[in-house]
């Protein structure tokens, strides 16, 4: 709120202070508003505890664990992928369901994975947090 803030200049600062004198419901809001922030300029932050941080890497690892653990099954659906179209390829002549499957989860991951590439690159352009260190 601007007038608890300190931002208003006098003028502003008057003309609100006589609305609330006239308006009850402005004149509690203001009170209430005053007190919530006498309340959070009192509260005081805690520094984190060996524990907390000790929490916090587990808690990363394990992130990087599952994050590996998805791309090695991805790798490994991909390379079946592969494979399955390398035989495709090699018997072109005769078209079978299985063929047209694998073609088809072929190309929806190849657009999948253009997708998502074209995505990153536009978030990274107009990522505000690009410059931040994590």
């Amino acid at each position: 709120m601007r007038y608890l803030d300190g931002e208003m200049n006098a003028a502003e600062a008057s003309a609100f202070e006589r609305h609330c004198e006239e308006c009850t419901a402005c004149g509690e809001q203001l009170k209430q508003f005053a007190d919530l922030n006498a309340m959070t300029r009192r509260i005081a932050m805690k520094d984190p505890t060996d524990e907390f941080w000790e929490r916090y890497w587990k808690s990363i690892y394990r992130r990087i664990e599952r994050r590996a653990a998805w791309v090695l099954i991805i790798a490994g659906a991909a390379m079946l992928v592969a494979f399955a179209l390398h035989e495709a390829i090699q018997s072109l002549r005769v078209v079978t369901f299985e063929k047209i499957a694998v073609l088809l989860v072929a190309i929806g991951g190849v657009l999948l994975l253009v997708s998502l590439a074209r995505e990153r690159i536009n978030q990274r352009r107009v990522d505000p947090y690009r410059d931040v260190k994590r």
